[in-house]
Formats: C-alpha cells, sequence, structure tokens
C-alpha cells in the first residue's frame, strides 16, 4: 500500500470543506486533481472514504476515520519537518527567546550579558508578549525557550520553576502608607487593585487575588490593559489603585511609585518551558545559564 502526504492533505480538505470545488480553491489546485487523488487514496486503501451519491462530499464511516487519523498525521508531519529544521545552520547559531514583561526587566539582560560571553557562538532573540501569552507564542512560532508565569501546560514541552521572587506592593510614593517598611493588606481598605484582564492568565489573575482574601483583603478591581507598566501607570502615581508586583520589576518602577514588602510574605514562581525534544547542546548550555542565573538573583 503505498500514499502520499499530498493525498492525505488533499483528502482533509474535502472532508473539512465538504465539497470538491472548495476544497480545490482552498488549495489551489483544479478540482479535477482533487478527485483524481482522493480516488488513488481509496484504491490505495480499498474503501470508500466518500459517498457520492449527493452533491457534497459527504464521509462514509472509512472517511470519518480517515479524517481523523489524516489531521493528526499531517500534525506530526509538520512537527517532523520543524523538529529538523532546527538543525539548520541559521537555527544552530539562534535561540529564540520567548518572555513576559517583568522577565525582560531584570533576568532576560543579565542572560544575554552573560551568554555574550560563556556562549558566544549563540545569538539570542527575544521575543517580548503579553502576560499570559508565552506558551501559545513559544507553540505557535516554534521558538526555542518560553520565560513567564504560570506557563500552559502543553504536550511535547517541558518546565520548570527556576525562581520564586517576593511579591511586593506598589503604591504612589504620595500615599499615606508609603514609608512604611511593610504592609498588611487590609492597611489598603478600599484602594482597588490594578490588574490586567483575568482571561490574559486566570491562575496567575487568581493567585494575586487569593494573596489579597488569604491576608483579609477583598479587594475592588481595576482592569488594565495586558501590562501594568503601561498606560495605566497613573492609578497607581494618583494613588487611585495599588498593584502586587515581582522582585522583577524593583528598581523598574517610575519614581514615583514605591514597592513595598507585604507583612506575610508571599512568593511568585517564575517558570521556563522548552521542547522536551530539544537537545542541541547549546540550548540545554543556555538553559543551564538562565537557570544560574535566575537561582543568583
Amino acid at each position: 500500500m503505498k500514499i502520499t502526504l499530498r493525498q492525505v492533505e488533499i483528502f482533509v480538505a474535502v472532508a473539512d470543506a465538504g465539497h470538491f470545488g472548495r476544497a480545490a480553491e482552498a488549495l489551489e489546485i483544479s478540482q479535477p486533481t482533487v478527485s483524481q487523488e482522493v480516488s488513488r487514496l481509496e484504491r490505495a486503501l480499498g474503501v470508500a472514504l466518500l459517498d457520492r451519491s449527493g452533491r457534497s462530499a459527504k464521509l462514509t464511516q472509512a472517511g470519518e476515520a480517515m479524517a481523523t487519523e489524516g489531521r493528526q498525521l499531517l500534525t506530526h508531519a509538520n512537527q517532523v519537518v520543524r523538529e529538523v529544521q532546527l538543525y539548520e545552520p541559521s537555527r544552530i547559531r539562534t535561540a529564540r527567546i520567548v518572555a513576559s514583561p517583568s522577565v525582560v526587566n531584570r533576568l532576560l539582560p543579565a542572560v544575554i550579558s552573560r551568554a555574550e560571553q560563556s556562549l558566544s557562538s549563540v545569538r539570542i532573540e527575544d521575543v517580548l508578549v503579553d502576560t499570559g501569552g508565552v506558551t501559545a507564542r513559544l507553540v505557535s512560532e516554534h521558538a526555542d525557550i518560553g520565560l513567564g508565569r504560570f506557563l500552559d501546560a502543553t504536550e511535547g514541552y517541558e518546565s520548570e520553576v527556576i525562581v520564586r521572587e517576593q511579591v511586593f506592593v506598589a503604591i504612589s510614593r504620595k500615599h499615606p502608607l508609603a514609608n512604611a517598611a511593610h504592609l498588611e493588606l487590609p492597611e489598603l481598605g478600599d484602594l482597588p487593585l490594578l490588574l490586567w484582564p483575568r482571561e490574559q492568565n486566570p491562575a496567575y489573575f487568581d493567585y494575586l487575588l487569593e494573596i489579597c482574601t488569604s491576608r483579609g483583603l477583598s479587594p475592588l478591581l481595576l482592569v488594565s490593559p495586558p501590562r501594568i507598566v503601561g498606560s495605566r501607570l497613573y492609578l497607581l502615581s494618583e494613588s487611585r489603585a495599588f498593584s502586587l508586583v515581582s522582585a522583577a520589576l524593583i528598581g523598574h518602577l517610575p519614581e514615583d511609585l514605591i514597592a513595598i514588602p507585604l507583612a506575610q510574605p508571599a512568593t511568585l514562581a517564575l517558570e521556563m518551558q522548552w521542547r522536551s525534544s530539544d537537545n542541541r547542546p547549546q540550548l540545554t548550555a543556555l538553559r543551564d545559564l538562565i537557570r544560574e542565573v535566575a537561582s543568583a538573583g
């Protein structure tokens, strides 16, 4: 039995479109070619995949099974190609790191600086994404390493916590509590908590709220654009809200804001994520370097 990936691709297109003509348009080939390749696939398999009694391309039971398996086969074939292309010379020399905003402030610059000295053969490309977008971008762009918080568990990828950073309260220097050595969250009263939308990263969002409620504060919420350190900072500067930030942001807040530790400490885990199958020596060395820099603080 001999079938080709092209035949499978054409059949899956017909199955998805439910019509030979629409499948041909989607693939930018002629309708007779679509019909011929599907027929060849049926002869090779020895079963009818389509019921041709009507005007539409209705799948038989065998066709339903072939469509499901065919999609998986095409996905795997694409993965094989992308994995092999990692060893193309330009990719061997390049490492793409997808990072959330707080990582770009401190950890990533330190990693790049160290890599210039100890991994000079590797050129690092950093890709900044909004909170909650690391895993999706890592997978969709077939990048090499993801750095962020509460990353999504994804088949074929490993992740680990590389450091736990202390959580601070970010408030205006004009706020009455700005000179406190540490804060009990209920002291903030009805001051709202400034957060990005929950749908960006539900687990992260819920964790920050749990920090508040477990310490006796059920805050009002102000929803900001994707990055708190941006156009809504004035809400913090004007004492109209507070935020919870990691130690990575210390030193990167505007001068009119101050970060105060919690009286009951809390931490935020920073994670690293990468493809399980990626055993390229330079990427293994880079991941080790990231762990070392993160643990050194």
